[in-house]
């Protein structure tokens, strides 16, 4: 009794291990989440024939055809409605196959293979729709699926690429990202390829800006009282002068300059006879900036902007008076780039003069570092400039 016992609680194990099994693959399609794919072909023709009996009487048969010149719009588009399509050789479509049910076909394999989802015909969660406008080659496509609102469009579509199309946009549309970042070696569309000629056309001007700086850094000055020099920070005001172009493209410009700046001050070489005092004689450099506007179509418009500026600088030393034979003076060069942050106005933009203001903080990227036997540079040398512009 206790075998047959044994015995049967071990069929019944084995029987509900069997139900188990044979229900598992249910139990996970049904944790899948259920797609409706619907595809559309868009066809104009019965709207032309309700537009044509509404504005005109239709024409007779016997009546010879038109040039297509002398046409009224909705008849050439009839005309061009009516008209074979060209085609692709059938190799690339199933024989006896319409577009639209392959590509229909196509989209629920590479769904049903897309982990998590499975194509159904009816009672589905969740639907992906497409529509097809033919074009004298092909479509232009819309896709959408409404589990996430996304939709995504292909301008050109020919027969030979439906199955490329179909993998790449269940890609798109169930992982919500465009389906130009769903290409692959072995899905490239030749729509991939095409690229827009057009382009945003600006203005250009010529610009003349006169102005001022304020620059510092630690320099050899000369002490008054021992004619010795010392290392200080001094703040010097060079005068600038800059010209150049400047493109305006909607919202967003560029202007390239060369300009100089002049130092306007400088101390006697009587006063420091022991030599060795640093006076700034003056900078040149080519510059390129980025500006975008915050009122584009205004009459005004402030204005920030970035660029970069290369720039050379030289500085003068005070020889010792045993040294001064035919001057007094020795230069030292330095140079590098310096990363610009702009801030500006633009005014009277409705006229052929128009005028701007522009600060900018000029920051360099390099220390200066140069000596001779009379004197020694080292510091870092910024500056903020002061600009008052014409714009041609």
């Amino acid at each position: 009794m206790r075998i047959a016992s044994g015995s049967g609680r071990t069929a019944a194990s084995m029987a509900w291990a069997l139900v188990l099994i044979a229900a598992f693959p249910a139990l996970s399609h049904a944790a899948d989440k259920q797609l409706c794919v619907e595809v559309v072909l868009k066809d104009e023709s019965e709207k032309l024939d309700s537009d044509k009996a509404t504005h005109e009487a239709p024409v007779e048969e016997t009546q010879p055809a038109k040039p297509d010149s002398q046409l009224l719009p909705w008849q050439r588009a009839k005309v061009r409605a009516l008209q074979p399509m060209p085609k692709e050789p059938d190799a690339y479509l199933p024989i006896g196959q319409t577009p639209v049910v392959y590509l229909k076909r196509l989209i629920e394999h590479f769904i049903t293979h897309r982990k998590g989802y499975v194509a159904v015909q009816d009672g589905c969660d969740e639907r992906i729709r497409v529509e097809l406008y033919p074009l004298a080659e092909g479509w232009t496509l819309f896709a959408r699926y409404t589990g996430n609102g996304r939709e995504e469009r292909v301008d050109q579509l020919y027969p030979r690429e439906l199955s490329q199309f179909s993998e790449r946009v269940v890609d798109a549309l169930l992982s919500d990202e465009p389906i130009s970042a769903t290409i692959k070696r072995d899905t490239v569309l030749r729509s991939d390829s095409k690229k827009s000629a057009q382009r945003i056309k600006g203005t250009n001007h010529f610009i003349i800006g006169l102005g001022t700086q304020v620059r510092g850094g630690q320099l050899n000055t000369v002490v008054t009282d021992t004619g010795g020099v010392h290392q200080s920070i001094r703040v010097l005001a060079p005068m600038t002068l800059g010209t150049g172009y400047r493109g305006k493209f909607e919202n967003w410009g560029i202007e390239a300059l060369a300009q100089v700046g002049v130092g306007t001050s400088k101390t006697a070489s009587g006063k420091n006879p022991l030599g060795g005092h640093i006076d700034f004689g003056g900078d040149a450099g080519l510059a390129l900036h980025f500006l975008g506007y915050l009122n584009p179509r205004g009459l005004t418009s402030f204005y920030l902007g970035a660029g970069a500026n290369f720039e050379l600088l030289w500085f003068s030393a005070v020889k010792p008076p045993a040294y001064r034979d035919s001057e007094d003076r020795t230069t030292l060069l330095s140079g590098g780039l310096d990363v610009d942050l702009i801030c500006g106005w633009e005014f009277m933009r409705a006229s052929s003069v128009q005028f701007f203001l522009q600060g900018e903080l000029n920051l360099p990227a390099y220390v200066i570092e140069n000596e001779d036997d009379f004197g020694a540079i080292h510091t870092w040398f910024p500056a903020v400039s002061v600009r008052l512009g014409v714009v041609f």
